[in-house]
């Protein structure tokens, strides 16, 4: 079981409540944010930011929400793609 904080935020005291609470949750992060959520970026600056950030073993963070659909159906095809030749394999958390 996983638990990724809302914004990426966590204080110590909430993450030792996680913790007690869910004994067998584990917290996890991201080190890539595509940004699809920002209304003012264009889709294509969006794929810019996940090709240019992402290496082997990157976490990356999509939503699948309405205010980001227009640039997800844009960005992550061709980011998969770009993974694809890559070699990298994409797996769920």
């Amino acid at each position: 079981r996983l638990f990724r904080p809302p914004y990426g935020r966590i204080t110590y005291a909430q993450s030792m409540g996680v913790n007690r609470l869910f004994p067998q949750t584990r917290i996890i992060m991201w080190d890539v944010l595509s940004g699809d959520f920002d209304t003012t970026l264009l889709p294509e600056q969006c794929l810019s930011n996940v090709v240019s950030a992402t290496k082997a073993g990157s976490i990356i963070v999509f939503h699948d929400s309405e205010k980001a659909w227009d640039r997800l159906k844009f960005t992550l095809p061709l980011f998969l793609k770009h993974c694809d030749e890559q070699g990298w394999k994409m797996k769920k958390l």
